[in-house]
């Protein structure tokens, strides 16, 4: 009885099942490579989100501080007005130079205040 396959063919075969288990196990360890990238990324990813978000409500906060500072100097700029009427009108009907001296010292002290608080704006930006 014959064989069906020479040795050489068998070879051949077993060859070729070799060389192709091989690349399959070359193919699956670039698989699990990419998968174990891909994790990387997707966790880099989370967290550069995260970052967004924190750095978009540090923006908001920043936002509201910059309103309420605004709101804040537009009130002494007022109150600076309104203490700039009452000492003309106070140096026109000829009030106590005592007077005269509370109201400019209250507009230095608003003045100096505005000052500080637009220093501190400056360093937090």
């Amino acid at each position: 009885m014959s064989k069906p396959f020479s040795d050489s063919a068998i070879d051949n075969i077993n060859e070729a099942k070799n060389s192709l288990r091989v690349s399959i196990q070359g193919l699956l360890t670039k698989v699990r490579l990419l998968l174990t990238k891909l994790d990387k990324y997707e966790e880099e990813n989370r967290e550069l989100r995260d970052t967004v978000k924190e750095l978009n409500q540090k923006v908001t906060d920043l936002k509201l501080q910059v309103t309420h500072a605004n709101s804040q100097s537009i009130t002494k700029d007022k109150e600076i007005s309104d203490l700039k009427n009452v000492l003309l009108t106070e140096k026109n009907t000829k009030s106590s130079i005592q007077d005269k001296e509370i109201v400019r010292s209250r507009i230095k002290e608003l003045i100096s205040r505005i000052d500080v608080h637009l220093d501190q704006y400056d360093q937090e930006n």
